[in-house]
C-alpha cells in the first residue's frame, strides 16, 4: 500500500474511533477501496449504513460496491432506499434503470426512465449540465472517458473535494481495466485466428494431396 494512503487511512480511522456516530465512515471506506480492500470497505459501509440510513452518499457507494460483486439484489435495494430518501437523485435512477433492465423488468425501466428525462431536462434548464450526475449517467453508458473529462474539470474548481477525486482515480482505473481486457481479449482473438489459419492450410494441404492422389 502507499505510505501515503495508509497514513490517511490511520488518520481517519483513529477519527471514527473518536467520533463513531459520525458519517467519517463513508471517507473511510473510499479510503480501503482506494486501497484495494473493498471487502472492509463495504462491511464499513453497510455498518455505518446501520447508524445513517438516511446517508445517501453511502448507500450510493455501498451500492457500486455491490454491483462490482454482482450482488445484483442487493445493490438494487440500496439504489430503492436512496429513492425513497431523495427521488430526485439522478444517479439513484440511472442505476436503478440499468439494473431494472439487466432483470427484464422493462415496466420498471420505462417508469425511472422518464423520471431521468425530467431529472435531465431541469438540469440543463439550469445550464449545469457539468455536474457529477451527468458524469454517472455517462459511466452507467460505458462512456468512461465523457465521464472522465466533467469530473476532471469539476476537480479543477474543486481540489480538496475528497469525494470527487476519489472517484476520478476509481474511474481512471476503470479505464485501465477496460483497456487490459480489451488487450487480452484482442491477443486471444489473435490466437483463434491464428489456430484457424493453421487448420485452414492443413485442409488446403490435405486437399491438394488428395488431388494427386486422383
Amino acid at each position: 500500500m502507499d505510505e501515503r494512503l495508509g497514513k490517511k487511512i490511520e488518520e481517519v480511522k483513529n477519527k471514527l474511533i473518536q467520533e463513531p456516530e459520525s458519517q467519517v465512515f463513508l471517507e473511510l471506506a473510499e479510503l480501503y477501496c482506494e486501497a484495494g480492500y473493498k471487502d472492509e470497505a463495504l462491511s464499513l459501509a453497510l455498518s455505518g449504513l446501520e447508524k445513517h440510513p438516511s446517508f445517501v452518499s453511502a448507500r450510493l457507494f455501498a451500492s457500486r460496491l455491490l454491483l462490482e460483486k454482482n450482488r445484483t439484489e442487493e445493490s438494487k435495494a440500496e439504489l430503492e432506499k436512496v429513492i425513497i430518501i431523495d427521488p430526485l437523485n439522478l444517479t439513484a435512477n440511472t442505476m436503478l434503470e440499468t439494473l431494472y433492465r439487466y432483470e427484464g423488468n422493462n415496466a420498471a425501466a420505462d417508469e425511472v426512465k422518464d423520471n431521468i428525462s425530467q431529472l435531465t431536462f431541469r438540469e440543463e434548464k439550469k445550464g449545469n449540465m457539468e455536474t457529477s450526475t451527468v458524469a454517472e449517467i455517462y459511466v452507467t453508458q460505458g462512456l468512461v472517458d465523457e465521464a472522465i473529462n466533467i469530473y476532471e474539470r469539476i476537480a479543477l474548481n474543486n481540489p480538496l473535494d475528497i469525494n470527487i477525486n476519489n472517484r476520478l482515480k476509481e474511474l481512471r482505473k476503470k479505464k485501465e481495466q477496460q483497456y487490459q481486457d480489451f488487450l487480452k481479449k484482442r491477443q486471444n482473438l489473435l490466437k483463434t485466428i491464428q489456430k484457424l489459419q493453421e487448420g485452414l492450410k492443413e485442409m488446403q494441404e490435405t486437399l491438394q494431396n488428395l488431388e494427386k492422389n486422383l
